[in-house]
């Protein structure tokens, strides 16, 4: 390391001066109008940088950084940038140097430790944790793993390139689902590490359109959904599967249903700690009875109701419709029923837009006859869709 040969207070004349000598010997003139600035004197070219060392917690720190060269960079220029640079550092607002910096490897590993985190007091399989991991695997941490998540900050261009070529290898739906789990990430590391940039490294990525899936079956379809839903093996998937489009639960809500919160007096099963946010209960009617009966014939006794499917996405093979979209057929179902739109909303257990839970279990109660009356129309139109009878 070049040694520093003096200490002046420059002026632009010497500068200039000092950028037509030549020398033999490497050295450095620290300025003293601003604190950390130095001009680095080399054989062939003069330099412009800006170091500071400091403690803090009983760390030594220390920043360095190129401003520019003579005589591109001028000495006010040079002042004004190293002042910039000072006032970072008085404020807290520092990048860390490359050996301290956080990289995005170490941010994912510690954003999929909070998914499971939050999947664990939810009480729920940590399913996005997993999808998560498989595209960090694949598309993130290979490109991404050793940058400094400052970095990535001030390469946007860089993400937006990358965005554009995992849509041409894996689909316009994959890279989009992957800038959203980069643009979570870092907005999960920023909440501990308060030196990270505000802008996000994705700001310059524009999303891919996506074409929407289906979201409900046509009243026609219902005779085929029959005709391979009875094609299924298993009755507690049948059943699983059956229930869903009945009552209109989330099919990971009812995947993790148990026995315990099945409630035949009370005539209803309880959902418990409901993405909604609090437990909600689906009125059972006469249908739906028989569905859980069928599993309940079909299993041993334990403690789930559809034994095996807790971690279930279901994905029965043949089954034009599952999951969600039986979910989105039971509230058409609904509209073609013309059930009143807050009563659908109870049954479905939607959270409502500044209600709070408590007063939407005042209106539960309330509405508990016009609930049931609701329920029951709602499944005998099903099961007469589906040519079923239960």
């Amino acid at each position: 390391m070049p040694r520093i040969a003096k200490t002046e207070k420059l002026t632009e004349g010497r500068v200039r001066m000092l950028n037509l000598w030549r020398t033999d010997e490497a050295y450095i003139i620290a300025d003293t109008g601003v604190v950390g600035l130095h001009l680095r004197i080399g054989l062939k070219r003069k330099t412009w940088h800006f170091y500071n060392e400091r403690r803090l917690h009983g760390e030594r720190i220390v920043t360095s950084e190129r401003l520019g060269h003579l005589p591109d960079m001028t000495l006010a220029k040079a002042r004004k940038a190293a002042k910039v640079i000072a006032g970072r550092i008085a404020s807290g607002r520092v990048t860390p140097g490359k050996r301290s910096a956080a990289t995005f490897a170490d941010a994912m590993t510690e954003y999929m430790g909070h998914l499971v985190r939050q999947s664990e007091r939810r009480g729920k399989p940590a399913r996005w944790a997993g999808k998560v991991r498989s595209l960090s695997r694949l598309y993130l941490i290979p490109p991404w793993g050793k940058w400094p998540l400052a970095g990535m900050s001030g390469s946007p261009a860089a993400v937006r390139d990358w965005h554009a070529k995992v849509t041409r290898d894996a689909g316009p739906t994959t890279a989009n689902r992957c800038v959203q789990v980069m643009r979570a990430c870092y907005k999960h590391a920023s909440r501990l590490n308060r030196s990270l940039p505000v802008a996000l490294p994705t700001s310059a990525v524009i999303m891919n359109p996506e074409k929407p899936s289906e979201r409900a079956l046509a009243f026609s379809d219902f005779p085929a959904w029959s005709a391979a839903w009875s094609e299924i093996k298993s009755p507690v998937r049948r059943a699983y599967h059956l229930t869903a489009l009945l009552c209109g639960a989330r099919p990971g809500e009812l995947a993790r249903l148990k026995w315990s919160d099945v409630h035949p007096r009370e005539r209803c099963f309880v959902v418990t700690n409901a993405k909604a946010g609090a437990d909600i209960s689906i009125i059972l009617s006469i249908p739906i009875v028989r569905a859980l009966k069928m599993a309940r014939d079909a299993s041993k006794p334990g403690e789930f109701v559809f034994p095996g499917l807790n971690d279930f996405d279901g994905r029965d093979a043949g089954l034009p419709a599952k999951g969600n979209v039986l979910r989105h057929s039971y509230r058409s179902v609904c509209a073609d029923l013309e059930i009143d739109e807050l009563l659908t909303h109870l049954l479905m257990g939607h959270a409502l837009e500044g209600v709070s839970r408590k007063y939407i279990s005042k209106l539960v109660v309330m509405n508990g006859p016009g609930l049931r009356r609701a329920q029951v129309q709602i499944s005998r139109r099903i099961v007469r869709l589906l040519g079923l009878t239960l």
